[in-house]
């Protein structure tokens, strides 16, 4: 039982002297002011509660609109003006502050952190922001994909509504969620425009969107309840360390099926262009998309 005691106490001693050796080493660094008072591993973060807006206007009241949290391992600014937040990202500022926090939950998401959404401002960045404008998301390519893609996907979500809102073959009126009918046309006519999936649209009258299209939904939703903005797992390298609530396994086989939809819808864009290689016709969007991912695979290279 002593000896237990003796292990406890050293436990705690430990975790003191360690805390006091982070926090006089953060104060020789020049950040704004916030609570005085940190919670030994956890921070600040028992100080935000839900909703987060109204903590953070809580402190933004006492500190100032410029304030500095401790989010466990992890510090934190917080601008609470939007003023100063239009500042922040005006002139030089804007590329200092252009970076995305590199999260550990994002490393396998964004393939080490080279995805355009999360890579650091630099070369790589602005390649990536190059072939996504210029190729793949191109004025040119966008008209010509409003006319049949985006067209084509539009009417066929407006038949589906009619669909819901007729009862036996009788017009009648149903409340439908136009949130999740828009997202799901958007992320219909994003898959199309990369992969050409509407061939694997089942059979069925009212399927919304492709195979491949409601796998990857599927995978998304799977994904972003582990990389969410309040993540602990992210913030206490103990939790990610023992990974008490099982996260990294999920994400490491959640990613797993991603990748593995990717590379096979990859596959069949390769078998595509070696069967039109080999004679067979293409039509006028298949020559475009064609044409558009040829471009963006060269400035990739």
């Amino acid at each position: 039982m002593e000896r237990s005691y003796y292990a406890a106490a050293a436990t705690f001693l430990l975790i003191f002297v360690l805390h006091r050796l982070f926090m006089v080493r953060k104060k020789h660094q020049r950040l704004p002011p916030g609570p005085p008072l940190a919670f030994p591993v956890l921070g600040h973060l028992p100080l935000l509660k839900k909703p987060l807006q109204n903590s953070l206007a809580d402190l933004a009241a006492r500190y100032g609109p410029v304030l500095h949290l401790r989010l466990a391992s992890r510090d934190a600014v917080v601008i609470c003006s939007a003023e100063l937040a239009k500042e922040c990202f005006s002139g030089d500022r804007d590329i200092a502050l252009a970076n995305r926090p590199h999260f550990p939950s994002f490393r396998e998401v964004s393939f080490d952190f080279i995805a355009l959404g999360i890579s650091n401002y630099g070369a790589h960045w602005r390649n990536m922001r190059r072939v996504a404008t210029v190729h793949l998301l191109s004025a040119h390519r966008v008209n010509v994909m409003s006319d049949t893609v985006i067209a084509r996907e539009v009417r066929a979500m407006v038949r589906r509504l009619a669909r819901a809102s007729s009862s036996d073959g009788v017009a009648s009126s149903a409340r439908v969620e136009l949130k999740t009918r828009l997202f799901d046309l958007s992320h219909s006519v994003l898959m199309e425009i990369f992969a050409q999936t509407r061939n694997t649209y089942s059979g069925d009258a009212d399927a919304d969107m492709s195979e491949e299209a409601r796998e990857m939904k599927g995978i998304i939703e799977a994904i972003v309840p582990l990389i969410g903005v309040a993540n602990t797992w992210d913030h206490v390298p103990l939790l990610r360390w023992l990974d008490v609530s099982g996260a990294a396994k999920k994400l490491v086989e959640v990613v797993g099926r991603r990748n593995a939809l990717i590379f096979k819808m990859i596959d069949g864009e390769r078998r595509k262009l070696m069967e039109r290689e080999n004679g067979e016709a293409a039509s006028d969007e298949t020559k475009e998309h064609d044409r558009h991912l040829a471009g963006a695979a060269e400035d990739g290279a």
